[in-house]
């Protein structure tokens, strides 16, 4: 028997997958596995496709087969799901106050997420997503404001992403970042997709940092490639500041590579972008990523080319702009790296001491990470008495992050 859905159960359905972190092809791969025989049920490619089609409106029957299946997938009963609720209340219109209210919502999560780093605020910032702006979005709106709307709620589900990744939650981070690109086309804003873009590439990246195995590695590599290099073309019509930024992510990419060169003609690229900076009003969003983040994306990719002294360099100049203690966390981690790598080691523990202290106070995965990139840049000085005192100091604070 089959049922017919309504708009509602449709973008309730949708609204279940999101929740937790799923795209489409996610979905597929649950209700197969939710099957009694699964080697029974049709393939995931196949179920992606009705998946789609489910949540579109292109299939607008779902039988009772993939009903109990959905229920099972998502742990909700039949009637959570597929029934239409008697007294559902009209969407509110959105108003450009509505606007400015989570603009201010957002501001206040970056701040606490500079703090204090993402896993402390992570759930608040995913309901005040999921219940609060999605639905807005849904409201009708005249044009212009439409496009606010889904502006800010990209930037939004852009944080909430990223709050995802610092706690080291993968999945859930993908799942996002794709919920923000369809936010992203409908504001009509180049910048905000490319913004996007390179935020896909950043994940790329991050998963081939994770993995021991070279040769996934290096496809996540390829995969950040690809990505950063659509962010960096779409980003030549963006303002130029904007345009240097959305550029870094494309020479840290090519600094997984080795490749010195080409590394080096993108940043050339990121810092001609910036010389025009004030030419062009850029978008709000950009206050957050000036220059002290330039230059920390910068000595970056020296650190994986093992260019320790343009490292230190550029990663000095970071901080005298970096000061709030996530951002200023990861820019003493780079710093650290590019000491060992200039055989200073006793300059890296130092600096290494006031990452740990930091680290201690952030609940961030992603700081945890780069305290053990800085150990392993010092693994050759294992026996040195700085770096045996220094081993001790972050054991308990890798420990706490499950390191």
């Amino acid at each position: 028997m089959a049922y017919e859905t309504t708009p509602e159960i449709r973008a309730r359905l949708r609204h279940e997958r999101r929740a937790r972190g799923w795209d489409i092809p996610r979905m597929a791969h649950e209700l197969r596995e939710c099957s009694d025989y699964p080697h029974k049920m049709p393939s995931e490619r196949s179920l992606t496709r009705y998946v789609e089609r489910w949540e579109d409106g292109q299939v607008r029957r779902i039988t009772e087969r993939y009903r109990i299946l959905y229920a099972r997938a998502l742990s909700m009963s039949q009637e959570e799901l597929f029934e239409d609720s008697p007294q559902q209340q009209p969407i509110p219109a959105p108003t450009q106050g509505d606007v400015e209210a989570i603009r201010m919502m957002l501001n206040a999560l970056m701040a606490a997420d500079r703090r204090f780093g993402g896993r402390r605020i992570r759930q608040q910032a995913d309901n005040y997503l999921t219940d609060v702006v999605e639905p807005m979005l849904r409201g009708r709106a005249p044009e212009p404001l439409k496009r606010q709307m889904f502006g800010v709620a990209t930037e939004f589900t852009l944080r909430v992403a990223a709050m995802y990744l610092d706690t080291d939650q993968l999945d859930q981070a993908l799942g996002l970042l794709g919920r923000a690109s369809s936010m992203a086309a409908e504001s009509a804003d180049i910048t905000l997709t490319a913004w996007v873009l390179s935020r896909r590439g950043e994940h790329e990246m991050h998963q081939a940092a994770l993995t021991p195995r070279p040769e996934r590695r290096a496809n996540y590599v390829r995969q950040a490639l690809a990505y950063t290099e659509g962010a960096a073309g779409v980003a030549r019509a963006a303002p130029p500041l904007s345009r240097a930024f959305l550029t870094t992510k494309h020479a840290l990419a090519w600094s997984l590579t080795g490749d010195r060169a080409r590394t080096q003609r993108v940043l050339g690229t990121v810092w001609t972008a910036y010389e025009h900076a004030g030419d062009a009003p850029e978008p709000e969003w950009m206050g957050a990523y000036e220059y002290g983040h330039l230059r920390h994306e910068e000595a970056r990719c020296y650190a994986n080319l093992g260019m320790g002294h343009q490292a230190v360099h550029a990663a000095e100049q970071a901080l005298t702009a970096r000061t709030a203690a996530r951002p200023r966390a990861f820019t003493l981690g780079v710093l650290a790296i590019g000491h060992a790598q200039t055989l200073q080691v006793e300059a890296a523990c130092e600096t290494a001491h006031e990452l740990i202290d930091l680290a201690s106070q952030i609940s961030s995965r992603r700081v945890c990470i780069r305290l053990g990139e800085v150990l392993d840049a010092l693994a050759p000085y294992e026996d040195n008495r700085p770096v045996v005192e220094l081993r001790e100091a972050a054991e308990p604070v890798l420990q706490g992050c499950g390191l």
